[in-house]
């Protein structure tokens, strides 16, 4: 007999699947598919196996009652807005496989209040946390090299932010609506401060260059 295991969920496997409240998917599954979940507005709960090695673009993309979400440390590739829209995501913690956070990953996660970067990472995207809201605190690790533009755009509840010494670049409107951010030190490794980097941030009282 030969026994045929699912590898990938293609490309809009399950997109617009609106009824659809669980999946287990099985441990011989290495790609999540682009959209391959987008709008499944009630899917609450999943499990992505440590078989993964990608989840593509916009895998979970307005997954609007997912709460939470587990990525296991074979993960290496998250494709861009692969959580877009997903409003009800409180928090997420991306595994040490993982070494960029792409464009618009976290777009419009107005719930999520906390994720953990792991030193792996080396680039924070464009729009990666675009209107966050209710991101209060983020700690970029001293991996880091380039924030994309508009990476933290409208994160209203951003207090406080840590600047490493491996950045080299901040990007355009970067910070641009952190109407919360109190005071900013940009550290010597940085040669690029983007137009409109923080342009709006009208709580901040100091910052040093």
């Amino acid at each position: 007999d030969v026994t045929y295991r699912v590898t990938t969920i293609g490309e809009w496997a399950f997109c617009d699947c609106k009824s659809l409240t669980s999946i287990i998917i099985s441990n011989s599954v290495m790609t999540i598919g682009s959209r391959a979940f987008q709008n499944c507005t009630s899917l609450s709960s999943i499990t992505i196996p440590n078989s993964v090695t990608s989840i593509e673009a916009w895998a979970f993309a307005d997954c609007r009652s997912l709460t939470s979400i587990a990525i296991p440390d074979s993960v290496t590739s998250i494709g861009g807005g692969a959580f877009d829209g997903c409003s009800k995501l409180t928090s997420i913690a991306i595994p040490n496989s993982v070494t960029s956070i792409g464009g618009g990953v976290f777009f419009d996660c107005t719930s999520l209040t906390s994720i953990t970067l792991p030193n792996s990472v080396k680039s924070i995207g464009e729009m990666a946390f675009y209107d966050c809201r209710s991101l209060t605190v983020i700690t970029i690790p001293n991996s880091v090299k380039s924030i994309g533009k508009r990476a933290f755009e409208d994160c209203s509840s951003l207090t406080n932010i840590t600047i490493p010494n491996s950045v080299k670049m901040i990007g355009d409107y970067a910070f641009i609506g952190c109407s919360s951010l109190t005071a900013i030190t940009i550290p010597d490794s940085v040669t690029i401060i983007g137009e409109g980097a923080f342009y709006r941030c009208s709580s901040l009282a100091s910052i040093a260059i």
